[in-house]
Order: structure tokens, then C-alpha cells, then sequence
């Protein structure tokens, strides 16, 4: 297995030297206070724009490093503690800067536009820096909320982590990790589906009263800081316009899912007779359409990376070799190790320094889609490292363009060249992923909605529990959704982590659908399109990138466009005659 390098955004010995230069930038930074007038000039107003980004550099160098480390092994105490510092330090940090965005977002129109138009690549973090004047604090109350927040919702969401990343669980006889047992939520074996299902959720149960009140704490935050100090109008309100996404297309989308979730209910059911059941119930959803002999075989972690690159490369010769950058470097951390951050994740630390990839690799099938989505980010990441480090990280519903894109190529690829019933079996895994992706995260929206509002009126864990049910009776229509999965939500670390998130993988694939629709039509043409769209990172909104490919996302029309694409596969399914 491998582990990372993570000499590549510092040595840990020189953390004290960058604590150093941080502040002394910080401190030549507050000498810029004098010279806000309405006389400063562009070239002023630049020169102090590229100071405020050489201290966003130094910052993400210690926060990238104190993060991933502690992603080793979050149960650590020395890590904790070092994560601690590094983010009181950055919250210290930001206080003491913050008077410039603050002066900029007072000024009034005509002032503000002239410094943008002078900005160049710089523009677009200044208009939305304009966006949330309406909801800014004064300077003394954004300090407050800032160091609020490191001893507040922040220490909350670490005690999250800290609790549920150290759950192990009984099977057949030893104790393993969470991301290995669940790997048979996906077994031929329906005693063992049902088995891991019910000792994963019993455990978080047992821990609700502590998992279900740290996230009450969340949800009232959110509230007393975006709704009552900032006024908001509602909850998602505040993700939506941090994504750049106007309510109405988040409404839109989410409604669009709501209109189609009984195309899902269909496939349940073709996969119900694939699977010879008389009825699935929940602990079926992700049970595989396979062969023994495809079950049973074992991706290793260099198989997964030569599958990996040899289908960025037949797709585009450019994502090939970024891929490859970051295997090259030895980014990827993948070995299996007590306390380890669950799942999986890329992150993109600065524009210079090449992504880092964390997996958990336990030799599934699972595991080479996994490789797949998390290098689709890491190809994003570099593919807009020409940017600004204010806006080389996209928006989060573009943040899943590249990796649900990755998907797809290894799903066709896998169609292509697999045998009947290993076709069958890709279609099937294709359709679940769509499912999880698409359905189960508007769902999951669709829960923070509703508890949010709920929590508000004062509602205990076990009514967010029946809130939950009944969300889940909604997505499966008929299927038997037993008890235990009411505890579900308390396994979602989004939901703690990122309130509202989970709408942006609804957004990254339904518009990889419409994506993939358009190279299959344009071949390869195609391609130079889909890399600019990666190369904007986040310079440009959403609405603005998609125009240029002709995507109007306030529009039903085309979200439906996904959907209509899900229809054929489950058609072909049910049909299917390979």
C-alpha cells in the first residue's frame, strides 16, 4: 500500500519558520489600513490583493499539512493538537485582514466596479466578495464569529470525527475498521449485507443522544449566525449563494429528482428479479448482479492505477498526464490503518503544489470507481492551476464535474470491453452509483430542509429519527425501510461537516449525463471544451462556465435531460439481451 509524501507542501520541521513569516506578513498587511481611502489607487488596491494572496500561500501550506496528517490518524492526540494551533492561528490570521474585504465590500458601486474592472483574473472573487454585502457583520462582530467558531460549531464537527472515526466493529471475530466492513454492504451474501447494515447503524444509535445533540448544536449555529445575525432568508440560502447558485435552479433541480424518483422505483425492481428476490428491501439496495467469479475477483490497489490511467489517456492525453503527476509525486495515501479518516477524498492544497489523494483501498470494484472520482478531482485541481489562489478551487457543484466524469469513463469503458454478464453486472453498478449520487443526496438535502426547520422549533433526536424514516419511505416507495435506518443520517459526515453540501453531487451528475451525451455526439472534439470548462476552476459562477457549452441551469428542461439518459439504461437493463 501507499503512503503520501507530504514533504511537498512543507518539511514539519520548518512549520515554526512559516508561523513566523505569517505573521510578519500579517503585521506589514495592517499597515494597509491607512491607505483605504476612496483615493487609493488600482495599482495600490493590486499591490495590496497580491499581499492579502502570499498569506492565503503560507496559510495553506500549514493548514494542508496539519489537515492531511491528522487524516493519518485523527484519534491522535499530538495531531489533534497540532490541527488546533494551525486553525486558531488561522482564525487569528484572518481577524486581523479581514478590515480589507470589509472596506471593499462598503464601497459604493461605481468605486467598487472600477477596482474590479482593474483586476484581471481577480474579478470574480471581488464580485462575490459584493454579493454578501448585505450580510456582513460589522469588523468587531465578524472577529467574534470567527473565534466563535473555533471553540464552537468547528470544535463540534472535530468531536464528530473524533468519535465515530474510532468506531470498530465485531466480524467474524476480529475488530476492523469502518470502511472495511463496508465493503459487504455490497456482498452476494445477503446475511452479511444485513449483518454489517445493522452493526454499523446500531452503533451510531447507540451514540445518538451525543451524535444526535452535537448535530442540534450545527443546525442552531447555522441558524443564530446566518438567519438572526445575517438575515438569510432560509438555511440553504446561505450554501446557495456561496456556491453562486440561485435559489430557484437549487428548487429547481431538487424538484426535478422529487418528479423522477419513480424511475428508481422501477429499477429496484428489475434489479429485485436480476437478483431472483420476490421484493428488495433496504439492505438489497447495493447487493451486486454478479457472477461468483466477478465477485470474488480482487482489484489491487496497481491494477486500479494502471485501469485508472489508461482510461484518462484514452480519453484525453492532457487528464492522463495530470493524473499521472500525482501518482509520479506519491500523493495518494491508501493503505488501511487504525483512526484513519473514513472514505475517501482529494485535496487540492494550493495552485502550485499537486493535489493529494486519500483512499481507503480494501481491493474492490468499488475501490477502482473510487480511484476514478478522486483523480477526476485531482485533474480538475491541476487543470486550473493557472488561476489565482483565490480561485483555482471551484464551486462545490463544479467540484463534481470532473470526478462523477471519471465515473462514466470507466463505466463505458468497463461496457465496452466486459463480457455479457459482467456487462450486466457495470450496468447494474452504473445505476446504483446513480442512485447514491443523484437520488440519496437530494434526499439527504431534502432531510437537512426539514430538520433544520425542525430543530429550530425545538425537536428531539428521536423526531429527527421519524423525520428521517419518513424521508426514506418517500425515495423507496414500497420497499421495506427496517428500523435501524433511521439512525442513517448520523452516519453522513456531510451533513455535520458542510451543512446543504450534498446538493452538489445532484448538480455534478446530472450535468455529467448531459456531458457525456454531448461527447458521444461530438467525439472528440469534445474534449478541448470539457478541459476549459476544468480550467476555470473557480473564476467564473456556475451559470457563466456552463453557458459556453450551452446550459442554462435555471432551466427543468435540462436537468430532466439526466434523468431521460437514466431511463435508457434501466430500458436496456430490463431488456437486456447481451
Amino acid at each position: 500500500m501507499v503512503v503520501w509524501n507530504l514533504n511537498d507542501i512543507c518539511e514539519f520541521k520548518d512549520t515554526d519558520k512559516l508561523v513566523c513569516q505569517l505573521k510578519v506578513q500579517v503585521e506589514e498587511f495592517k499597515t494597509f489600513r491607512a491607505l483605504l481611502n476612496d483615493e487609493l489607487s488600482c495599482e495600490e488596491f493590486m499591490r495590496i490583493m497580491k499581499k492579502k494572496e502570499g498569506i492565503v500561500e503560507v496559510l495553506g501550506k500549514l493548514q494542508g499539512r496539519a489537515a492531511l496528517w491528522l487524516a493519518e490518524n485523527t484519534a491522535d492526540q499530538k495531531r489533534n493538537a497540532h490541527e488546533t494551533r494551525i486553525s486558531e492561528l488561522s482564525a487569528d490570521a484572518g481577524n486581523s485582514i479581514m478590515f480589507f474585504y470589509l472596506w471593499f465590500k462598503e464601497l459604493n458601486d461605481a468605486q467598487a466596479e472600477k477596482y474590479i474592472r482593474a483586476s484581471g483574473a481577480y474579478h470574480y472573487v471581488l464580485k462575490q466578495l459584493r454579493v454578501f454585502k448585505p450580510y456582513t457583520l460589522s469588523e468587531k462582530e465578524e472577529q467574534v464569529v470567527a473565534l466563535k467558531d473555533l471553540t464552537g460549531v468547528n470544535a463540534v464537527v472535530k468531536l464528530y470525527d473524533s468519535i465515530t472515526n474510532k468506531f470498530s466493529f465485531e466480524w467474524e471475530g476480529k475488530k476492523i475498521t469502518l470502511e472495511e466492513i463496508n465493503q459487504f454492504k455490497q456482498s452476494s451474501d445477503r446475511n452479511k449485507r444485513k449483518e454489517s447494515y445493522d452493526l454499523v447503524l446500531s452503533r451510531y444509535g447507540q451514540e445518538q443522544e451525543v451524535l444526535g445533540e452535537l448535530y442540534k448544536n450545527i443546525a442552531n449555529d447555522w441558524k443564530n449566525e446566518n438567519l438572526k445575525l445575517r438575515q438569510f432568508n432560509s438555511p440553504i440560502s446561505v450554501r446557495n449563494l456561496a456556491n453562486d447558485i440561485p435559489d430557484s435552479a437549487v428548487q429547481v433541480i431538487l424538484g426535478v429528482v422529487r418528479k423522477n424518483i419513480g424511475l428508481f422505483h422501477e429499477y429496484f425492481r428489475v434489479k429485485a428479479k436480476l437478483l431472483g428476490l420476490k421484493r428488495m428491501d433496504r439492505y438489497d439496495l447495493y447487493a451486486p448482479c454478479q457472477l461468483e467469479n466477478i465477485r470474488n475477483k480482487k482489484y489491487s490497489y496497481e491494477h486500479c492505477k494502471r485501469i485508472t490511467l489508461e482510461t484518462y489517456k484514452q480519453f484525453s492525453e492532457q487528464a492522463y498526464f495530470l493524473a499521472k503527476k500525482i501518482f509520479d509525486k506519491v500523493h495518494v495515501h491508501s493503505n488501511i490503518s487504525a483512526g484513519k479518516q473514513s472514505g475517501a477524498f482529494c485535496y487540492t492544497v494550493l495552485n502550485n503544489i499537486t493535489p493529494y489523494v486519500l483512499l481507503n483501498h480494501v481491493g474492490t470494484l468499488n475501490d477502482l470507481f473510487t480511484m476514478m472520482h478522486e483523480f477526476g478531482h485531482g485533474i480538475h485541481g491541476l487543470a486550473a492551476q493557472h488561476q489565482t489562489q483565490f480561485t483555482f478551487h471551484s464551486s462545490l457543484p463544479m467540484a463534481e464535474t470532473a470526478s462523477i466524469f471519471g465515473e462514466m469513463l470507466l463505466s463505458k469503458r468497463l461496457l465496452k470491453e466486459g463480457a455479457p454478464e459482467e456487462k450486466k453486472a457495470i450496468l447494474c453498478k452504473q445505476l446504483d452509483g446513480q442512485y447514491a449520487s443523484i437520488v440519496r443526496q437530494a434526499y439527504f438535502v431534502l432531510f437537512e430542509t426539514a430538520a433544520h426547520e425542525k430543530i429550530a422549533q425545538g425537536a428531539t433526536v428521536d423526531k429527527l429519527n421519524a423525520l428521517y424514516l419518513q424521508n426514506l419511505r418517500e425515495q423507496f416507495g414500497g420497499m421495506n425501510v427496517p428500523e435501524v435506518f433511521q439512525h442513517e443520517w448520523k452516519y453522513i459526515p456531510h451533513i455535520y461537516h458542510t451543512p446543504f453540501y450534498c446538493y452538489a453531487y445532484v448538480f455534478g451528475n446530472l450535468l455529467v449525463l448531459s456531458l457525456y451525451k454531448q461527447y458521444e455526439q461530438e467525439g472528440r472534439s469534445f474534449v478541448p471544451k470539457y478541459m476549459k470548462i476544468l480550467a476555470y476552476g473557480g473564476s467564473e459562477s456556475p451559470a457563466q462556465i456552463l453557458r459556453e457549452v450551452g446550459i442554462d441551469i435555471t432551466k427543468e428542461a435540462f436537468w430532466q435531460n439526466g434523468f431521460d439518459v437514466i431511463r435508457k439504461e434501466i430500458a436496456e437493463l430490463k431488456n437486456s439481451r447481451f
